[in-house]
């Protein structure tokens, strides 16, 4: 164990000599300072983890040495000892308002002075512990923050790189998560020559287990046949082509794949559509998602709600989702969005952003842009919660039909 450094500061030579030679024989490494001004100079080059130093001395006392050193913030934690004459109540609360630790009335008995001195040392042991140990816990709180965001740049890896070419349409999306990771994701892409693909879906909770499970699912969702058999299959036997897996199909394979973790709780919310584009047909599944939002053409909006469960919730159910279909006309939108958005909470009013707010502030952007409608709705966010992030992910992914 390392042995103690302690800086004794007495004026008085005798009694400079007496702490020198009986800290000494307790094994301690002692240094002495005659006066405050030569204490102050040997603590600032030195530095000490224990200081004994008289109260009374001429030009710097014990009490603006004591000062000076909590003054100077340096690392490391400084046990101040003051011996003084002066033991009355009064007296004792300056000291302490001065940063002392504590107190030795002189004239002082040796075994109260070792036993107070090992009290000192003792905590002077904890400090640096604890001084230690957060150092540790520091570096591993850095490399956890580097493989956050090397996570996090995985995650937003998955997101889609640009639109997929689709004559009569526009797409945008917007993806700002809470956290470095986020149970959010979505996707956009095309399933063939003649439909494109696009879902949304919110993991439940927040951090390294919602986003393990979102990042999953973006990679079982995908429409490489090698990689995944959920949106396509292949044929009938004898055929080598695939075939497209309706939405509801999508839905109900997931919620038997993924069933409540009853464990944990977890489980996730879900939205996938397929567009026809020949057509311009879009169907599309929700499982337990806040409802869809489609603006006509005159920029009037409407919920489109589906009553149903989050995935999971009835894993033994064969067929449990139904899928729905619209017919999307030149000038009209079609909105998928998290929860983030509606639970958005006003810092004074203590009230959500809400989903009639949501769809005024679609339809107040209706001449806007696609991708500035969705710039729309996330400004109105950040100024409904003073500037605050929402407390949840907040994801869009919008279509709109053209001419």
């Amino acid at each position: 164990m390392e042995t103690l450094k302690i800086l004794v500061v007495e004026d008085e030579r005798v009694t400079r000599r007496l702490l020198e030679a009986r800290l000494g024989k307790w094994g301690y490494e002692v240094v002495t300072a005659a006066d405050g001004l030569q204490a102050w100079e040997l603590w600032r080059d030195e530095g000490f983890p224990m200081v004994i130093s008289d109260w009374m001395m001429p030009g710097l006392d014990g009490l603006e040495l004591v000062r000076r050193i909590r003054a100077a913030g340096r690392g490391g934690y400084v046990y101040c000892i003051l011996l003084t004459a002066r033991g009355d109540r009064d007296d004792i609360l300056t000291g302490m308002a001065a940063g002392a630790d504590d107190f030795i009335v002189k004239p002082f008995d040796k075994d109260e002075l070792q036993a107070r001195i090992k009290v000192g040392a003792r905590i002077v042991r904890l400090e640096r512990e604890l001084e230690r140990r957060n150092r540790e816990l520091e570096k591993a709180n850095s490399r956890m923050r580097r493989d956050l965001k090397a996570a996090a740049r995985i995650q937003q890896a998955m997101l889609p790189a640009r639109a997929p070419v689709a004559p009569g349409f526009n797409f945008a999306w917007k993806y700002e998560p809470c956290e470095e990771l986020a149970g959010d994701t979505l996707n956009l892409f095309a399933l063939d020559e003649k439909h494109v693909g696009l879902y949304l879906l919110d993991v439940s909770g927040h951090g390294v287990p919602a986003a393990l499970l979102s990042v999953n699912l973006s990679r079982i969702l995908t429409p490489d046949p090698g990689q995944s058999d959920l949106l396509k299959e292949p044929c009938a036997a004898g055929d080598d082509g695939y075939c497209l897996v309706s939405p509801a199909e999508v839905a109900n394979r997931l919620n038997r794949r993924f069933p409540l973790d009853e464990r944990t709780g977890q489980y996730f919310t879900f939205q996938y559509a397929s567009l026809e584009l020949e057509n311009r047909t879009l169907t599309y599944v929700s499982a337990g998602h806040p409802p869809m939002i489609h603006l006509d053409a005159a920029g009037r909006g409407r919920t489109l709600l589906v009553r149903s469960l989050p995935i999971g919730f009835k894993p033994e159910c064969e067929d449990l989702y139904r899928e729905h279909r619209l017919t999307l006309q030149p000038g009209e939108r079609f909105y998928l969005y998290s929860d983030g958005i509606l639970e958005a909470r006003h810092p004074e009013k203590c009230e959500m952003f809400g989903i009639d707010r949501f769809r005024h502030c679609l339809e107040e952007a209706r001449n806007r842009p696609l991708s500035a409608s969705l710039e729309a709705v996330c400004e109105a966010v950040r100024k409904w919660t003073g500037g605050r992030h929402p407390d949840d992910d907040v994801s869009l992914l919008a279509l709109e039909a053209v001419g």
